[in-house]
């Protein structure tokens, strides 16, 4: 039994120093040859001369869209601020600020109607109007 114990132990040691050796370390060739496809493949994508062709190409493209003129830009400018108003609004600016003013009163009327509650009896009231509306 303790033979049996002794083995046990002994080949728990070995099996835990055999972990803990090096791996296989690269040769010189292999390390040149990871190092020298790595800076290839770095090198071919971020290089200063692919990027310029790229932006010349960019420049000739952007030279062949028609420009416009002053006036173009102008009523393309007037056109734009006319139909931002109010997108629901196409009558323009006049429009625009009667629905203003509708709004305004609607707002000024609605808070209005609540000024009741701010009393004894008008919270009673209301109290009152809820219960009726509830009963079948």
């Amino acid at each position: 039994m303790s033979k049996l114990l002794i083995a046990l132990i002994a080949v728990v040691v070995t099996s835990g120093l055999a972990a803990q050796t090096a791996p296989h370390a690269p040769t010189p060739n292999e390390r040149q040859q990871t190092v020298r496809s790595t800076t290839e493949a770095a090198a071919a994508s971020t290089t200063g001369a692919q990027t310029a062709r790229q932006q010349s190409a960019n420049v000739q493209q952007s030279k062949q869209v028609a420009r416009l003129s002053k006036e173009e830009k102008t009523k393309l400018a007037k056109d734009t601020t006319k139909s931002n108003l109010n997108p629901e609004n196409s009558s323009g600016q006049a429009a625009t600020s009667s629905m203003q003013e509708q709004t305004a009163a609607q707002s000024k009327a609605a808070s209005r109607q609540n000024t009741g509650l701010s009393t004894k009896q008008g919270q009673q009231q209301l109290e009152k109007e809820l219960r009726q509306k509830s009963t079948p």
